[in-house]
C-alpha cells in the first residue's frame, strides 16, 4: 500500500512539474509573439551589378547573416527569390532582407549600428539598385 501511494505521489509531483514547465515555455512564446505584435518591418531588395562574382554575392549573404546579431533585430529573414510564377509576383530583384524590430526606434539604433554600417560600405559596389520598404 505505502509503494502505491508513492508511486501516486511521485506521478502527481512529475506531472505538475510537466505542466509547469509547459506554462512557462508557452509564456515564453507569448512574450515573444507579443513583442512582435506590431514590429516595424524594413525590407531591402537588391539587385547586383551583372559583374559580382558568386564569390563576392557569398560574402555578402554571409555578411548579411551577421545583422541577426544585432541586439535590436528581433526577426530577420533572407534569400533569393522564390520560384513562385504568378505574373503578378515580383521576382526581379536578386536578393532580399527583411528585418522585424520592436518599434521605429529600435530600426533607427539599427541604422547606426557598426555591423549594419560595415555591410552597407563592404556591399555598396555590389548593388545597382537597391529598393526599401518600411511598415509600421
Amino acid at each position: 500500500m505505502k509503494v502505491q501511494v508513492m508511486r501516486s505521489t511521485l506521478s502527481i509531483f512529475f506531472l505538475l512539474l510537466m505542466v509547469s514547465c509547459h506554462q512557462q515555455q508557452n509564456s515564453d512564446s507569448t512574450d515573444a509573439i507579443v513583442e512582435l505584435e506590431n514590429p516595424f518591418i524594413h525590407s531591402v531588395y537588391f539587385w547586383f551589378k551583372e559583374d559580382v562574382s558568386e564569390e563576392q554575392l557569398e560574402e555578402f549573404y554571409a555578411d548579411t547573416e551577421k545583422l541577426r546579431e544585432i541586439e535590436v533585430v528581433k526577426a530577420l529573414y533572407a534569400g533569393k527569390p522564390a520560384n513562385t510564377t504568378r505574373p503578378i509576383v515580383e521576382r526581379s530583384y536578386d536578393f532580399a532582407l527583411v528585418v522585424h524590430f520592436k518599434d521605429l526606434a529600435a530600426h533607427d539604433v539599427y541604422q547606426q549600428h557598426p555591423t549594419h554600417l560595415a555591410l552597407l560600405e563592404k556591399g555598396a559596389n555590389l548593388w545597382e539598385k537597391v529598393m526599401i520598404t518600411d511598415i509600421e
